[in-house]
């Protein structure tokens, strides 16, 4: 078999949901302020050997990439599809392994823990300054990044899942970027303190645009009230599209990738530009009013005071759950491909002709 040395860090299969031909896209780049309407998906958003050189990590990737693909086909063609339990798992699972597996969280996480390491070495050693050359770094920094968000998945499966679909009557589109899933925590917003995005925090919420008109929302059940229990949510506004594709524009590092078919406006380009000139928490909140509209914080969670609560307060009853429990934790870590292999086809199989 041929040697994958291409690895996509935003997947091909996912850049063709917004393609009209399967084979290119859209593509703005931020800081080159260049604009192509048509790059090839192959060399869009990839590096040679980017997470490692051994073959086995591009082909787990590949298996839970293979394995969403046919759900999100499934939401694609009836967004009115109801997601089995392992369907919700697995997107879950892509969404948090697309969360660490991009450039820019690789760089951001090796810088982190450089920062760290310099500071233990200090103090460690006594000494005030150190060598400016000295630097603390992963082999493979990506892999890294990767697998701290893979593990966090059990963390995360208390959130619960809907889909943000725009009426086939609009003709606004969401765009996506190089950094296609992102945290925010509009919950945290208005209580004062834009820009949270502690995954164990109360209203965490994920986000992942799917296709030109869908977008996938992982979000907190006991903080939100996200369209009705069930079902999905549809907007047709186009100042409330417009929100989100500044709030997508607002997380991306260097390229905005859209449907070469509904060009990117100049007003989010530009926006782009003044954003990474001047990074700053991006606001939900005006005058008390979420700018995305389908987001409504339950009464029950306007109540905390930031300020007065203990700590334990800010996070999720699960999330506190299982940092009190850490057998739990161990325990559903282990579920997770438990099955036999013959169980597992069987059980997908089945799974395709799920309507």
């Amino acid at each position: 078999m041929a040697e994958k040395k291409n690895h996509h860090f935003v997947p091909q299969s996912y850049q063709r949901l917004f393609s009209n031909d399967g084979k290119s896209i859209g593509v703005y780049n931020i800081k080159k302020n260049l604009l192509i309407n048509q790059s090839s998906i192959k060399n869009t958003m990839s590096k040679d050997y980017f997470y490692s050189k051994n073959q086995n990590v591009e082909d787990a990737l590949a298996e839970i990439e293979r394995l969403c693909m046919l759900a999100f086909h499934k939401l694609d063609n009836n967004n009115d599809y109801n997601l089995h339990e392992v369907e919700r798992l697995n997107i879950l699972t892509y969404v948090m392994m697309q969360l660490g597996r991009t450039v820019y969280m690789s760089e951001r996480l090796s810088d982190d823990v450089n920062e760290m390491s310099l500071e233990i070495f200090k103090r460690c050693t006594g000494m005030e300054q150190v060598d400016p050359h000295l630097v603390f770094r992963f082999d493979e920094p990506p892999l890294f990044s990767l697998s701290v968000y893979a593990g966090m998945v059990v963390n995360m499966a208390d959130l619960s899942f809907k889909l943000v679909c725009i009426d086939s009557k609009c003709s606004s589109t969401f765009i996506t970027s190089d950094c296609p899933a992102f945290i925010i925590n509009p919950y945290f917003d208005f209580l004062g303190y834009a820009g949270v995005k502690i995954l164990g925090y109360k209203g965490v919420c994920i986000m992942m645009p799917l296709s030109p008109k869908l977008l996938i929302l992982f979000y907190d059940s006991n903080v939100y009230k996200i369209g009705n229990r069930k079902g999905k949510v549809t907007i047709s506004e186009p100042k409330e599209i417009e929100a989100i594709n500044m709030l997508i524009a607002n997380e991306a590092n260097e390229l905005l990738v859209f449907n070469s078919k509904h060009a990117i406006s100049s007003s989010l380009r530009e926006y782009a530009q003044r954003v990474k000139s001047n990074a700053r928490p991006f606001k939900l909140f005006q005058n008390k009013q979420c700018i995305i509209h389908f987001f409504h914080i339950l009464d029950k969670a306007k109540t905390l005071n930031i300020n007065s609560c203990f700590q334990e307060d800010l996070f999720r009853e699960y999330t506190n759950y299982l940092s009190k429990h850490p057998e739990i934790k161990n325990y559903l870590e282990k579920l997770g491909g438990s099955a036999s292999e013959e169980d597992r086809r069987k059980f997908y199989e089945e799974l395709k002709t799920r309507r």
